[in-house]
């Protein structure tokens, strides 16, 4: 079940954030290390008016989540007005993916960005992260940019 995150489940948004952050330090090492979340951002960002964590919870257990931010495009004569959706992160727990939890979240997404008047969704993802990007292509979502850097 998909339901909005409170403070309560902070400890095990916590947790999945360490494994996130250990896998993505595995897949970038120069940009990412291993580390916890900020426990003052995950309450703010479940206390903004703006923005929610929703949490997938089974069988008692919070076992992912995905964390959602309204944003304005920026005010640049070329820009088009509107509001978007842009997930910040989503992770299911390593042993329950494969299971249709996080399909279950990035639908929940669709209908917040919904409700919050967003005209479309915006993430990132990691060029070697090739089941997150079939997730995301199955749920209609296709390239917009490519973000390239080069080591000195």
């Amino acid at each position: 079940m998909v339901r909005k995150a409170t403070k309560n489940d902070i400890p095990a948004i916590a947790v999945l954030y360490r494994e996130q952050f250990r896998e993505m330090a595995k897949l970038i090492p120069d940009f990412i290390k291993e580390e916890d979340q900020s426990i003052e951002f995950l309450e703010e960002t479940i206390l903004e008016e703006n923005s929610d964590i929703l949490v997938y919870e089974d069988k008692g257990n919070v076992i992912g989540f995905i964390l959602l931010q309204a944003k304005t495009r920026p005010d640049f004569p070329f820009m088009l007005p509107g509001k978007y959706c842009y997930i910040m992160d989503i992770i299911v727990t390593q042993s329950c993916r494969g299971n249709g939890f996080g399909t279950a979240l990035m639908n929940s997404a669709k209908s917040w960005a919904k409700e919050h008047d967003c005209s479309f969704i915006n993430l990132d993802v990691l060029v070697n992260n090739p089941d997150a990007i079939r997730l995301y292509e199955k749920l209609g979502f296709v390239p917009k940019a490519k973000e390239m850097y080069c080591k000195i």
